[in-house]
């Protein structure tokens, strides 16, 4: 069994502390804002029906030329379908794992309450006991009316009680705690985007569509776990630029009307003032409102990573 063992706050280093917290709230304190990232030419559109297959009565009625050509468009959406369903699977997997993850923390930080709690009662009865010895030592020196050892006892009990009074005046740091459970269903709207990752954070700003349209984010989402499988590296350039062209072949009228040069309409994240300070407002996407709460994070919780993580990344 692993041994844990208490150890007594210093002194100077919990002024130093106390010093901090002003500091550490500001930087804590921040507005979260949501933004709509859904294209504009596709908000409030909805789904088409997809097309019902065509009966061999209604091949009779063209030539071998319309019949072929139907039949391969047909096994192509059938094909489509699958890779779509199968991505969708995929995705539900992976928002299960996740579930499990955040779980499995909230049980780490209850363990880890627990055990601090322990070592602290243990190191308070622990003081209590040193410093009864040592008022004991001095009784003992002061009858016998030894001047060394009545010093020498006195020093040892003025060491146990201030011993005492920082463990009975110590304070467990307190845990942060999810507050709701993750929940999972089959229509969520969207997809996280890798916030670490300053490359997957452009691709994803270059396409909007990405976490607003489903069909086109599980498709894409499909072809990361194909590429995955195969051994490609997900930070080469051969990876995005299959990605990208398969999604144009599939999906070409998404593309018709982008522009290559096209600026950003907005950034997701609102980069902070200083190279170390948190920002004092995070503007998070729809799709990073949708995914956070599929993971059952408050937008406060999912916005103190975004600052976390762009502190980081700026040093």
């Amino acid at each position: 069994m692993e041994k844990f063992e208490f150890e007594f706050p210093d002194p100077d280093k919990e002024e130093a502390k106390a010093k901090a917290p002003a500091a550490e709230a500001d930087d804590n304190e921040f507005e979260v804002e949501v933004v709509d990232d859904t294209p504009a030419k596709d908000r409030g559109r909805k789904p088409a029906e997809p097309p019902t297959d065509v009966t061999e009565d209604e091949l009779e009625g063209y030539s071998d030329k319309v019949k072929k050509r139907i039949q391969h468009f047909t096994r192509g959406y059938h094909d489509e379908r699958r890779a779509k369903e199968s991505a969708l699977r995929e995705r539900e997997e992976a928002l299960k794992l996740a579930q499990s993850i955040i779980e499995e923390n909230k049980k780490l930080k209850s363990t880890v309450n627990q055990n601090q709690e322990a070592l602290l009662e243990q190191a308070k009865r622990s003081a209590d006991v040193e410093l009864a010895q040592a008022k004991a030592q001095f009784r003992a020196a002061y009858e016998e009316g030894d001047p060394d050892k009545v010093t020498t006892a006195q020093e040892n009990m003025t060491s146990a009680k201030l011993k005492a009074d920082r463990v009975a005046n110590f304070r467990l740091p307190t845990l942060q705690e999810e507050e709701s459970p993750v929940e999972i269903k089959n229509n969520a709207p969207a997809q996280p985007q890798a916030p670490l990752d300053s490359r997957v954070a452009a691709w994803a700003q270059d396409n909007p569509w990405f976490g607003s349209d489903d069909e086109m984010t599980s498709f894409a989402l499909g072809l990361h776990n194909k590429l995955y499988k195969q051994g490609v590296d997900l930070q080469s350039d051969e990876y995005y630029d299959a990605i990208n062209r398969r999604m144009r072949q599939v999906f070409p009228d998404q593309f018709e009307e982008s522009e290559p040069d096209e600026k950003p309409r907005r950034k997701p994240v609102v980069a902070p003032a200083t190279r170390t300070a948190a920002p004092r407002k995070i503007v998070l996407t729809t799709s990073q409102q949708a995914i956070a709460k599929r993971l059952g994070l408050t937008l406060e919780q999912y916005a103190r990573q975004v600052a976390e993580d762009m502190r980081k990344q700026n040093g």
